[in-house]
């Protein structure tokens, strides 16, 4: 923000008086987006808890999940569309969703969809600490796509970041195929670890996805809003979750009022909340330096896991762990 012309002619020894508010005015900012960013981690490190608490299948539990955060979802889309047509005029009329950005924001929600389904499953043939160490390789995927798909030449960094990523997945999978029950309740295997890898791949055909709608101009060269494109990926994402429970005779609704609660506490907690606010403090923060502190899922979902199931991870999978973390931190973007 420019001074004010005034503030162009004072003197040298002269105060400003509106240098300081405007400064502090956007540190302020800046605080808030990083108090909501780390808020974000923390919800979203709800996620394998709950879902371990959740009575229902695999898919009917990404149904709910998603279900549940379609209000929130659909009032954020429609105040992004109320901001829109107030700003509109006849030199820039109000953005127009096309075809080919709802077909790509419906694709996203299929990927998102698919990740859920395969995440929940695996979660529950492995450790908390598995599924979200391995869960966390999508952005090291997204990096291996944008080479092999969009022949993007990988830097050195990038060589590098995989190295350690893939590293630490294959002492992770390794200590598993070497186990068969875990330090807590729940089993440790190598199915389970390939699942959340898989699941990490679908995450990343769900960014790419993202990725390409938002940048899907209309006619008018206005690119489909947040809100619009995560309400779309939201309905096809719980279509999904729910046909694939029906067909696979999947528990459809949870069998007690703490299961309802988990699924609840995912639909509006781990997705509306989390994510809404990531995408709060991605308009104030560089995007690398929010990616880096959303890592911070990892440790709220492992301690969590640790204190209420006694899952105690292996030195194997922490050190694993530890490169898998180093890589996906070294691969995201300044």
């Amino acid at each position: 923000m420019s001074p004010p012309p005034a503030a162009l002619t004072a003197p040298a020894h002269a105060v400003l008086p509106d240098s300081r508010p405007v400064v502090n005015a956007e540190a302020q900012r800046r605080r808030q987006a990083f108090f909501a960013v780390v808020l974000a981690a923390m919800c979203i490190g709800f996620s394998p808890i709950l879902v371990r608490v959740a009575d229902a299948g695999p898919a009917a539990i990404g149904f709910w999940r998603l279900f549940f955060a379609l209000g929130p979802t659909a009032l954020w889309a429609f105040a992004e569309h109320r901001s829109a047509r107030r700003q509109a005029s006849p030199a820039r009329p109000a953005p127009r969703l096309t075809a080919r950005q709802f077909l790509l924001a419906a694709l996203a929600g299929l990927f998102f969809g698919a990740d859920l389904i395969v995440f929940h499953t695996g979660l529950a043939h492995t450790s908390t600490a598995n599924a979200v160490l391995l869960g966390n390789l999508a952005v090291v995927f997204v990096f291996v796509f944008g080479w092999l798909i969009l022949r993007e030449r990988p830097t050195r960094g990038l060589m590098i970041a995989l190295a350690m990523a893939l590293s630490g997945t294959v002492l992770i999978i390794a200590s598993s195929a070497f186990q068969t029950r875990g330090a807590g309740v729940h089993p440790v295997g190598v199915l389970g670890d390939l699942l959340c890898v898989a699941a990490a791949l679908f995450y990343a055909g769900y960014m790419l996805t993202t990725r390409a709608v938002r940048r899907a101009a209309t006619t008018k060269a206005v690119p489909l809003g947040g809100g619009m494109a995560s309400f779309i990926a939201a309905c096809t994402g719980a279509v999904l979750c729910l046909g694939w429970a029906v067909a696979s005779g999947e528990t459809l609704v949870p069998q007690s009022l703490k299961g309802l609660l988990a699924v609840i506490g995912l639909g509006l907690i781990a997705q509306a909340a989390g994510q809404g606010l990531a995408t709060f403090a991605l308009g104030r923060l560089p995007a690398g330096l929010i990616s880096v502190v959303l890592l911070l899922q990892i440790v709220v979902g492992v301690t969590l896991a640790a204190l209420l199931f006694g899952e105690i991870p292996s030195l194997a999978v922490l050190v694993g762990g530890l490169l898998v973390v180093a890589g996906v931190a070294t691969a995201r973007p300044n």
